[in-house]
């Protein structure tokens, strides 16, 4: 796995007018860019700048580029070559694909086109990668693992960092982000990558489970505990035995459950329902919750001597809005997916289809990005466009006190828990950013004034995108 920084393209044209052009277009997209004018500087070069997708002419005066894509594909067989030419012809493009180019690019182009084509070119290549298909030489680790499933952007390899250093520990550790983010799917990660992988993950919905059963589903129950209960049933804790027990949606758990989860993390021990006698548990717990926990604990809705107890590791998913590297990366895996679900091949998505995937927000981020490539790669057409999509772009909807802003949002826009935290989120910026105001800019002074951590501070002007401009200087 690459260490954490930008797309990095090398770019090989004899002529400069073209490497200039593309250069302009990539490092507008914030893609690195190195270029060669010539077949031999490339093949210097491929090693030193070690980039994610290689743009190569054809016709070039000292080495022909088919000639370099051969060299290349011997030396990197995991490197993206997309090949360039104003000779462009059925023969030569299917000769380059034989030998190892995964896209082909004829000039002159359009460049609105170009940076599209070429993240897809990459999405391609590094879901053959994740899946096997490539050299065989790969990582099996929950770095790779995470890369995957999720996508090779810079913002994932960072969590994959973060993650690796308490992967191998009994760590509890909670996963905060939007809905639809990817919680669960990280969580199993952990698990399958940990000293516990032998044993059970067992996940349990919080937010799914009526106040008053919630403790029989984690505890269990006794034998005559109440009505209906005619014989002894363990709850989730015992069947994670030796695992790693998933509690989605922590925020949403009682307070009378909170008490009991408390006291079962702190003696490792549970008492079934109707029970009386401690029964020994050995799980490792991994929480998750939604983008704006800690408000749940200031309101006193959260014990915060439980959310310490939870929190021994903290990671922070970041919506799709914010890693669109992994857009293209995820839609070729969810179309390879449903492909080999239906058993048939389906449409490509155009370069006009994949712009417009990459200007979209996602509100409803990965969860929502796989529903529309489910829906629209069922489409009859030899390839999907940007009108097929039928995406709609959903309004950030600022909420005052309630009453008038309440009544003019459109209802099935947006659902409440969306509009409840576009609001808090930018509620916490603009409070964030009045403490580190009013202490000049000192994050451990606004620490305390907000009754927050220091490190919860860092996260959130991470998070939250507050620029030392918008703050006014300071340490």
């Amino acid at each position: 796995m690459r260490p954490v920084k930008s797309a990095q393209a090398l770019i090989v044209d004899d002529d400069h007018d073209v490497c200039d052009l593309l250069k302009r277009l990539f490092e507008r997209e914030g893609i690195s860019v190195a270029t060669a004018h010539n077949g031999t500087a490339a093949l210097e070069l491929v090693d030193e700048v070690d980039p994610d997708v290689l743009l190569l002419d054809v016709k070039m005066p000292d080495t022909d580029g088919m000639e370099v894509l051969r060299r290349i594909r011997r030396t990197h067989p995991q490197l993206a070559v997309v090949m360039m030419t104003a000779f462009a012809g059925v023969t030569e493009a299917v000769e380059a694909m034989k030998i190892g180019a995964v896209d082909y690019l004829p000039k002159p182009f359009d460049n609105r086109k170009v940076v599209p084509l070429v993240r897809m070119a990459v999405a391609r290549q590094a879901w053959h990668q994740g899946s096997g298909q490539g050299d065989g030489c790969r990582d099996t680790g929950l770095a790779q693992a995470l890369a995957k499933t999720m996508g090779p952007s810079a913002a994932v390899t960072t969590l994959a960092t973060e993650l690796e250093t308490v992967v191998d520990t009994d760590f509890s550790v909670v996963i905060q982000g939007e809905t639809g983010t990817g919680k669960e799917l990280v969580a199993r990660s952990l698990h399958r990558h940990s000293q516990r992988a032998r044993g059970p993950f067992v996940a349990v919905d919080c937010g799914a489970i009526a106040e008053n059963l919630l403790e029989n589903e984690l505890f269990g129950h006794e034998r005559g505990a109440f009505t209906g209960a005619d014989r002894r049933e363990i709850g989730k804790f015992e069947a994670a035995a030796g695992g790693t027990l998933f509690l989605d949606e922590i925020g949403n758990m009682p307070l009378k459950a909170q008490a009991a989860l408390l006291r079962a993390l702190q003696e490792r021990v549970i008492t079934r329902v109707g029970g009386t006698v401690p029964v020994p548990v050995d799980v490792r717990v991994v929480a998750a919750s939604n983008e704006h926990f800690e408000a749940r604990v200031a309101h006193g809705d959260f014990r915060e001597d439980l959310w310490y107890r939870l929190n021994e590791f903290h990671v922070h998913l970041p919506p799709l809005r914010e890693r669109r590297d992994d857009i293209l990366y995820l839609v070729e895996l969810f179309r390879r997916q449903l492909a080999q679900e239906l058993g048939r091949s389906l449409p490509p998505f155009s370069a006009a289809a994949q712009a417009r995937l990459l200007a979209f927000d996602w509100p409803g981020n990965v969860r929502e990005l796989r529903s529309v490539v489910r829906r629209t790669c069922l489409l009859e057409t030899p390839e999907i466009e940007a009108d097929d999509l039928r995406l709609r772009q959903r309004p950030r909807h600022v909420v005052g006190d309630g009453r008038q802003e309440a009544q003019e949002l459109p209802l099935g826009e947006l659902s409440l828990s969306q509009i409840v935290n576009d609001n808090i989120a930018r509620v916490e910026r603009t409070m964030l950013i009045k403490a580190l105001r009013h202490a000049h800019g000192n994050k451990a002074e606004a620490a305390r004034l907000l009754k927050v951590d220091y490190k919860t501070i860092y996260n959130k002007l991470k998070r939250l995108n507050i620029s030392q401009e918008e703050i006014g200087g300071g340490r």
